[in-house]
């Protein structure tokens, strides 16, 4: 029954999600690009930047599939959100630590041929820089065998920087880039396996960071 009312909520989420973005549009003078760089099927991991708690919306409204994504452990203790965003599609994730079970469920998701959003800096970035990203993205790519689409969100930091308690008027953007696919490998030592790890998180990071500074370069030369 549970699934039942997720999967209409879904249903209606699609039908009406002009709201939320008119009202985007109005506010924020939102854009999105590269929204069919989303492989239509298949499992798909979404990567954005993180700045606010706007961003799960704003990567989320330029997607036509079904969503799942890691939301902040510390949410799932507040009792009517909690019950609303697991609705929705999300799962704890704590930040601090490895969660296993957080890694299952994304790997489920996975498995399913969902597309899951996965926020790679772990928490949100307090002065607009995008931060070191974790291994987890690619830890989970590689075992369920997913592509990675790099979000880029920009603007986000002038609309509603970590300091703030409520956002003001600044234009979004939201950049979906092409996937990114994760070659399978045997690893001769661990420190081989964390290394191509962590050169698939800097792939990622780097195609995020790219497209913000060509965004600066742009505003300069203007």
């Amino acid at each position: 029954m549970k699934c039942r009312r997720r999967l209409s909520l879904i249903v209606k989420f699609k039908q009406y999600r002009w709201i939320p973005i008119i009202f985007f549009k109005v506010f924020h003078r939102i854009s999105f690009y590269g929204c069919e760089n989303i492989p239509s099927t298949g499992p798909v991991i979404v990567a954005p930047n993180h700045i606010s708690y706007y961003d799960p919306v704003f990567a989320c409204l330029g997607i036509t599939r079904d969503v799942e994504f890691m939301a902040w452990g510390r949410l799932f203790s507040i009792p009517i959100l909690r019950g609303m965003i697991r609705f929705l599609g999300a799962f704890p994730v704590e930040t601090t630590k490895m969660d296993k079970s957080a890694y299952i469920n994304a790997i489920r998701a996975l498995n399913n041929g969902k597309v899951l959003m996965l926020f790679p800096e772990g928490k949100r970035s307090a002065d607009g820089e995008v931060k070191e990203f974790k291994l987890g993205i690619a830890r989970i790519a590689f075992k369920a065998n997913a592509k990675v689409v790099p979000v880029t969100i920009a603007g986000v930091y002038e609309a509603w920087p970590k300091h703030r308690l409520l956002p003001r008027p600044r234009k979004i953007s939201v950049y979906y880039h092409k996937p990114i696919s994760i070659d399978k490998c045997n690893f001769k030592d661990s420190k081989a396996k964390h290394d191509f790890f962590n050169n698939v998180s800097n792939q990622i990071r780097d195609v995020i960071v790219g497209k913000l500074e060509e965004i600066k370069k742009g505003k300069r030369n203007g």
